[in-house]
């Protein structure tokens, strides 16, 4: 077995063709690919690490890939376990949070539309990621840290051994064999394995997506659509709205738009088939018409530049999903290798974290002689609840987006079940060892236990109340436990601290969703006695079930008592925001 895992040729000859034995063989050098290469190399030095791409040249800047925003966990992962900061700070762009624009009218003013942005703690910080940029740097850095990274290779056959695997690559009319002990299919859309071990047969994320992109050269910043100085003044200065990783959105869609720190920006839709066809945005002309009809200032900007529209892309039915990412056989599925739900909320990098994480825990036990069965079926059981929870967040729901209210208090929830939940852990790297992981699902099972709940209340909130409110923005400045829930994710915390403020930052979550409860029950015939505790795990706008459910519960949490815990929730109600009802 010894002998099987070493590499005494690759040692000692220059070599410029993937060949021999590895521990490890990376299935594409891509943003996943790349990470995992250095975080094998940083954890365990010694350990010998492929990475072969297809791509021959380095990556060009801005039009390279979408997939440009990251999230608190993300942003973690690449600054602080890969060894990125420097790099983030000096080439990337900070953000300022998730940035959401609701519909008004026929989004002719953007001024009108309901905003709403996350927090921003200065400490919980995130980047805006011009890929090309940064995969090549990340190549960089893969092969000073020791990996042997390859350009130009294109992966024709991989097979699975008891021992060790074969990777047939080839490189136009060459081409050679090397083999490894673990293979890290790192492919994305290419989905080698997937494919090969039929890993998507059965699976269905219920997510009927398509997308389309452009990236604008130059820049742009959609503040310069007004010279209304009230909205403008809502921000500290001028100018800093366009740091966010903003969303137009309207029924059925929500489009991105993301400036680069290398100059242009990224702007493209995520639309749900049913609303929005495939064919209305599969070409660069009938996105343009689309986007007239739809988001009337933003064709005009572009409309006028179309000289400085770098390129055009476009995915049809996006979201997929796998069987199993974590093999006892010695391979894994990282990043888009095996699944992609939606990126809405820009939880692609965070999967790629866990995804490669995961994935070296495995290899690094294996290698050091530890049966990893178990280990890999546990991790595979928790990664696949982690990606069917999150699916709940997008799937069915691109119904809301024409319902400000709801949608202000879907972004409130969702986001804050990420921070009190696996963002808080993931950023005190306590989630990565089996028993840590298990600790931790034992505190919040109520909390993944609830998200199809209340994802169900929002859609039937949205079924009996549509409100077209107007002329507010909610920049959070107010829910005190909400900004705090985020804020602790960058704070230091030894010990058993993790758990207890996951522990403690439950009880604002069950407060969160009962006065959601409430504030939805306003339009049911008969109201839910403001003085009774509710059991929130039975929340619902389905009177005929509150008694079977057990929604009345004394141990439960009372409006009256959410309100008391909730100190600036008012700030999330937008008719007491004085918000515009639109005629």
């Amino acid at each position: 077995m010894a002998d099987d895992r070493s590499a005494s040729m690759l040692e000692t000859m220059a070599i410029d063709a993937p060949h021999g034995h590895y521990d490890v063989a990376v299935l594409g050098g891509g943003l996943a690919g790349l990470t995992i290469a250095i975080q094998l190399k940083r954890e365990r030095p010694e350990t010998r690490v492929l990475v072969t791409d297809k791509r021959a040249e380095p990556a060009p800047e801005a039009a390279f890939k979408v997939g440009e925003s990251s999230v608190e966990i993300g942003a973690y992962y690449y600054r602080e376990m890969i060894g990125m900061r420097d790099h983030l700070e000096k080439y990337q762009q900070r953000k300022l949070g998730l940035r959401f624009y609701l519909p008004a009218g026929d989004n002719s003013d953007i001024t009108k539309r309901v905003e709403f942005c996350t927090p921003g703690h200065l400490d919980a910080f995130t980047h805006q990621i011009d890929r090309g940029r940064f995969e090549n740097e990340l190549f960089r850095r893969a092969k000073k840290a020791g990996a042997d990274a390859f350009r130009g290779w294109r992966v024709q056959d991989v097979q699975l051994g008891a021992d060790r695997h074969t990777i047939l690559m080839s490189q136009e009319d060459e081409e050679v064999i090397a083999t490894a002990r673990w293979i890290v299919d790192a492919s994305g859309r290419a989905n080698i394995l997937r494919r090969k071990l039929d890993l998507g047969a059965g699976v269905d994320t219920g997510h009927r997506c398509n997308a389309a992109w452009i990236r604008l050269a130059g820049g742009m910043d959609f503040e310069d659509w007004t010279d209304d100085e009230e909205w403008l003044g809502r921000m500290p200065e001028k100018g800093l709205r366009i740091h966010s990783t903003s969303h137009l959105i309207q029924p059925g869609y929500w489009l991105w738009l993301i400036q680069l720190e290398s100059g242009p920006i990224s702007i493209g839709v995520c639309a749900d088939e049913r609303f929005h066809s495939w064919d209305e945005i599969n070409s660069f002309e009938g996105f343009m018409d689309w986007m007239k009809r739809n988001e009337p200032q933003l064709h005009a900007e572009i409309d006028g530049r179309r000289e400085d529209v770098l390129d055009f892309l476009r995915v049809k039915d996006f979201s997929y999903g796998s069987t199993r990412f974590f093999s006892p056989d010695r391979w894994t599925l990282v990043g888009e290798a095996g699944g992609f739900l939606d990126a809405l909320y820009s939880p692609g990098s965070d999967f790629i974290g866990f995804s490669n994480t995961f994935s070296c825990e495995l290899i690094e036990r294996e290698l050091d002689g530890e049966d990893v069965t178990e280990l890999a079926d546990f991790y595979n059981d928790f990664y696949l609840k982690l990606f069917n929870t999150t699916a709940h967040l997008y799937r069915d729901n691109y119904q809301l987006f024409g319902n400000p209210q709801v949608m202000v208090l879907k972004f409130v929830y969702d986001s804050s079940t990420y921070f009190v939940g696996i963002g808080n852990a993931w950023c005190h790297q306590r989630m990565r060892k089996p028993e840590d992981i298990k600790r931790l699902e034992e505190i919040v099972l109520p909390a993944i236990q609830m998200i199809p709940r209340m994802q169900q209340l929002f859609r039937d909130w949205n079924a009996i109340e549509q409100t077209p409110f107007e002329g507010v923005s909610v920049l959070c400045n107010q829910l005190q436990p909400y900004i705090q829930a985020q804020a602790e994710m960058a704070r230091p915390a030894e010990g058993d601290a993790t758990f207890e403020i996951a522990a403690r930052n439950l009880k604002y979550l069950n407060a969160l969703a009962v006065w959601i409860f409430h504030r939805a029950a306003r339009n049911l015939p008969e109201q839910p006695d403001e003085n009774r505790g509710i059991n929130w795990l039975a929340i619902s706008l389905h009177p005929e079930r509150w008694e079977e459910e057990g929604l009345y519960s004394d141990d439960g949490i009372s409006l009256v008592q959410a309100i008391e815990m909730l100190p600036g929730i008012e700030e999330m109600d937008l008719e007491k925001r004085g918000a515009v009802v639109a005629a």
